[in-house]
């Protein structure tokens, strides 16, 4: 659970007990995103380890690029398949450099596409969190991640060796943001935490502390310090640190 998450469901006193799902959308976030993990009978030569396609024939498709699929419904586009438009993607190929990712003479993928947060529906956080997850899902309907799934196949078709990949897929799971926040309790479904505008920078981030309760401590993607591995790491360093002196107030002998 994050801290959106936490500080609406969990430590709300107006919680069920942990028994729902709800978050504060007062924060900004960052991207969302759709995931398609892939298993090929064929190897993928073609790609490395880290690979990011973006589209921008001119200045106004490099900027639309990024915007395509977060702004959702205010987009221009959104009566057009994602295929006639401009999107970025990433490509991560785990085999290129660890040949126990994928069995001899198969691989496998996974492809991340930038996309909006879930949408917060208040009338949702009253309900049992299985009804309101279910709910949210639905937001991320079969017929737009069918959509963008052909758009990413398409794109891929073009390097050389992707030619028969549609025919040489032989597992597929898909990730949304509804499937995030089902799985992790994450504000908005987003795996990334809060965005790093300025507004959310240093300070101005949720700290380790709550004012509302002094036996808890947050640490994670949408705390101080940050996002991404590294900042996390920190984060939890000094955590660990604040909970020792907490706990040696207490007259605890932990060290």
């Amino acid at each position: 659970a994050d801290v959106p998450f936490a500080t609406e469901t969990i430590l709300s006193a107006s919680s069920n007990d942990g028994n729902n799902y709800d978050w504060n959308d007062k924060f900004d976030y960052s991207s969302g995103v759709i995931a398609f993990h892939w298993s090929f009978a064929q190897q993928i030569e073609a790609l490395n380890t880290h690979n990011v396609f973006m589209s921008a024939k001119n200045a106004d498709d490099a900027v639309s690029s990024w915007s395509v699929l977060r702004d959702g419904d205010d987009s221009k586009s959104i009566n057009k398949s994602l295929k006639d438009q401009p999107f970025n993607f990433y490509v991560h190929r785990a085999s290129h450099t660890d040949e126990t990712a994928a069995p001899p003479g198969c691989d496998s993928i996974m492809v991340l596409v930038p996309c909006k947060p879930l949408v917060r529906m208040t009338e949702l956080a009253s309900l049992p969190r299985e009804e309101a997850i279910l709910k949210y899902k639905q937001q991320f309907d079969e017929d737009l991640v069918n959509d963008v799934r052909e758009a990413v196949m398409e794109r891929l078709s073009v390097l050389q060796g992707f030619e028969n990949l549609q025919d040489n897929l032989i597992d597929e799971v898909i990730d949304t943001p509804g499937t995030y926040a089902d799985y992790y309790n994450v504000g908005g479904g987003v795996p990334f935490g809060l965005s790093h505008g300025l507004g959310q920078l240093s300070l101005t981030r949720p700290g380790a502390e709550p004012s509302t309760h002094d036996n808890v401590l947050f640490v994670g993607a949408s705390s101080r310090p940050g996002n991404g591995v590294p900042l996390v790491l920190i984060g939890a360093k000094l955590v660990a640190k604040r909970a020792i002196k907490k706990l040696q107030r207490k007259g605890s002998n932990i060290q």
